[in-house]
């Protein structure tokens, strides 16, 4: 054997000894979402408590299974998908208790003689103690072992809550007081192979609710409501008792919308209620609600306020699809301010303003154009539009705004001018094309964030989050419609935040005021996106300038950070990402050792080479992270553990087999070069092996890293990544755009796009 040969022989033995590291790795960290809900279900605190199961619960009571607070095993009765009537009798095991909660299950779904016994005699149950809870499953499927403990609990808190200090606590049925009238939970499909597929639904959404029956295969309705409901309501009885399946599901969607009252009424237990023969969603989305009406029409005028400067073609185009395909009863005034167009852009605006005041348009109640020089402040600019304003609703559109849909003003005034209603906002799609742009803003543990950015609106995305109507946390200020009232109790935009964020503030604003912004993600208008400013991030000072509004974004509502109750905390919060993703693939973790940073270069040989792929995700400090603001501005004390750095990202070779390399993340001073290496921990990311289908061993591309804040010196730095081939002598760098501030707490970055493969 010569020496090639040898090399060779050496070589495959070093690759097959670091495979087989490599997927002992691997499969440590891989998890599918049954193992981690199971994990995650562990950790929940129940009182214990007694299920009695009676089977044919309206003529032979037998008792079928005892389960003794979540210690018992099932005897069989969810062993299989059950297609009959049961009674629940829950109660707390405790000496001296007379609570008990009386839940009636109501397989819906299911076919046969069952159905037309047991439906009629739901109005007869009255408010005696019979039962106190109806449970209607709308699908196939059985209750999760948490179900029954959770749904008492919340009955059981609420009646506490209402008997008060002294008090006897009764188990009430109807929606008085504190009581719930409604309650649902999350659900994932059971099969063969475990738990699969889960609907992590958001925290009570009137708009959704009209929308489309998002609570899904399992609602849980006081019965002393469901029967109130019933006596004067005659023919929900008739579609309950309907041999037709779609009949009985519209019925009990009917028959929520008319029990709930207040949102006080309706409650969400973010846990996982129900296991589905199929996934609910396919089953519920085709229900409709005939009971919904919009409410009294009002006369409205619509004041469209467009800031612009010198974008003549692009505002004019906006303004042409405005006037052309606009349709409907509503009125409107278009109002341009512009802060310094250039001269012979102004008379262009000014004329195209003079020739639509002279044009004759149904619609168009009037144009009207403010010039005023100043630097760009977008705040400023609606909040002078707003102060001309005749309309009693306000339209914020951005300059780069393409009109698609004849109904689209219609139909934003139509929620806009509801008593409840915040900011309601249009779903927006990139120029000439069905990908997404823009459907709501969430507000994630790392920032807001355009949830289904550079996805395709012709698939349905996480159980039609880019379909139907929605209530979220945050619209885009690209259309963003409201009432001038409650645009002026809330003070307008705030004029601190004048380039980005200026948006999410205001609609966070209304949020804590008790209004429910709102994306209509049946209004769907193209976005030229960045047309008329260019991206942010594209420069330091533009990095900087939007790391320093988050902050301020932040600082104005700390209570706000890390909340989201329309976005499930089950659901990815830990970075920015556009999709609805469960939270076992990306979910931090603080626990990890300190890296030892050290003070070094890099290896002789290490050479550049852009076949490296770096993408920061997420570069701030730990007290940041935690609590959105800086050490010192957070109504919490800093700790030890909070003096630090936390980074994350992922970073692999294009074409090379992956599982060779160790990764190292390096700081390097843009001044004196220097640069200090950080050991980081690999994690798997299924997101970039998915996207990664050219490339090979992409399951464990992520790393993480926390790092003390004395380790790295005051300075500005870049990020870097190093990779060393453990079968090779061959090492490779490269840099990533982001830059970290040291010292300043101060970290900006460039957009950076996930790999698309």
């Amino acid at each position: 054997m010569n020496v090639t040969d040898l090399k060779r022989f050496a070589k495959k033995i070093l690759m097959e000894k670091q495979f087989r590291s490599y997927e002992k790795k691997l499969n440590g960290l891989k998890m599918t979402y049954d193992g981690w809900i199971r994990q995650q279900e562990e950790k929940l605190q129940i009182d214990k408590i007694i299920v009695s199961a009676h089977e044919r619960c309206l003529k032979n009571e037998t008792e079928n299974q005892t389960q003794d607070g979540l210690e018992c095993k099932n005897e069989g009765i969810h062993s299989k998908m059950v297609s009959v009537p049961l009674l629940y009798e829950v109660r707390k095991k405790e000496e001296g208790t007379e609570n008990t909660v009386k839940f009636l299950y109501l397989p819906v779904w299911a076919e046969g003689k069952e159905t037309e016994s047991w439906i009629p005699e739901i109005r007869a149950l009255g408010t005696d103690k019979n039962t106190n809870v109806i449970l209607f499953a709308l699908t196939e499927g059985v209750l999760a072992d948490l179900a029954l403990p959770m749904l008492f609990q919340t009955w059981y808190e609420a009646a506490q809550m209402q008997a008060g200090d002294g008090e006897k606590t009764q188990i009430l049925s109807s929606g008085n007081g504190n009581m719930p009238v409604l309650v649902y939970g999350d659900e994932d499909v059971l099969t063969e192979q475990g738990r699969e597929k889960p609907w992590f639904k958001p925290d009570w959404s009137p708009d959704t609710f009209l929308s489309y029956f998002y609570m899904g295969s399992l609602v849980a309705l006081s019965a002393g409501a469901v029967c109130e409901c019933l006596n004067w309501n005659p023919h929900l009885t008739e579609q309950l008792a309907s041999k037709e399946l779609l009949k009985r599901k519209n019925a009990v969607y009917e028959l929520c919308y008319h029990v709930i009252d207040r949102k006080d009424c309706v409650r969400h237990i973010d846990e996982v209620l129900y296991h589905t023969a199929e996934e609910g969603y396919e089953a519920v989305k085709e229900m409709w609600l005939p009971a919904a009406q919009p409410e009294e029409k009002e006369d409205h005028l619509v004041s469209v306020i467009i800031p612009s400067k010198d974008n003549p073609e692009v505002l004019f185009h906006c303004i042409h699809s405005l006037t052309e395909l606009t349709e409907g009863g509503i009125p409107y005034e278009i109002i341009l301010v512009d802060n310094g167009s250039k001269e012979e852009n102004k008379i262009l605006i000014k004329q195209k303003v003079e020739a639509l005041q002279q044009k004759s348009c149904p619609l168009c109640r009037g144009s009207h154009y403010h010039y005023e020089p100043m630097t760009f402040n977008f705040s400023r600019m609606c909040n002078l539009g707003a102060s001309m304003a005749k309309g009693d609703l306000l339209l914020f559109l951005n300059d780069d705004m393409e009109i698609i849909q004849g109904d689209w003003l219609v139909k934003l005034a139509e929620k806009a001018a509801l008593k409840r209603a915040g900011a309601v906002g249009a779903k927006l799609l990139y120029p000439d094309s069905t990908v997404i742009q823009h459907a709501g803003i969430t507000n994630l543990h790392v920032g807001p964030a355009h949830k289904l950015q550079f996805l395709d609106d012709k698939d349905d995305h996480y159980y039609g989050r880019n379909r139907y109507v929605h209530n979220m946390m945050g619209v885009t200020g690209a259309c963003l419609m409201l009432q001038k009232e409650k645009f002026e109790e809330i003070g307008g935009f705030y004029e601190g935040l004048a380039v980005a964020f200026n948006d999410v503030d205001l609609c966070y604003t209304l949020f804590e005021k008790g209004y429910d912004n709102i994306q209509r993600n049946d209004v769907v208008l193209y976005h030229h996106e960045s047309l008329s400013r260019g991206k942010d991030g594209e420069s330091e000072e533009k990095q900087l300038r939007l790391l320093k509004e988050k902050d301020v974004l932040y600082e104005r509502h700390q209570d706000c950070y890390g909340k989201d109750p329309y976005y499930s905390r089950y659901l990815t919060t830990d970075m920015l990402e556009s999709e609805y993703t469960p939270a076992y693939h990306y979910q931090v973790s603080m626990d990890m050792p300190w890296s030892r940073v050290q003070k070094r270069g890099l290896p002789e040989n290490a050479r550049e080479d852009a076949c490296v792929v770096l993408g920061m995700e997420c570069a701030m400090d730990i007290y940041k992270w935690k609590y959105g603001v800086a050490a010192g501005r957070g109504k919490t004390p800093p700790t030890e553990e909070d003096e630090g750095y936390y980074f994350q990202g992922y970073a692999f070779v294009i074409g090379s087999d992956n599982a060779c390399y160790k990764k190292t993340l390096f700081l390097e001073d843009k001044e004196t070069k220097e640069r200090l290496l950080i050991p980081v921990m690999d994690c798997y990311r299924p997101d970039i092996d998915g996207n990664l289908t050219d490339q090979i061993h992409t399951e464990l591309t992520g790393f993480a890293a926390k790092v003390h804040l004395s380790d790295i010196p005051e300075g500005q730095y870049r990020f870097g990544m190093l990779m060393e081939d453990h079968c090779s002598r061959q090492k490779l760098f490269s840099y990533s755009s982001w830059v970290l501030r040291a010292g300043e707490e101060q970290i900006y970055f460039d957009e950076t796009k996930r790999a698309k493969g």
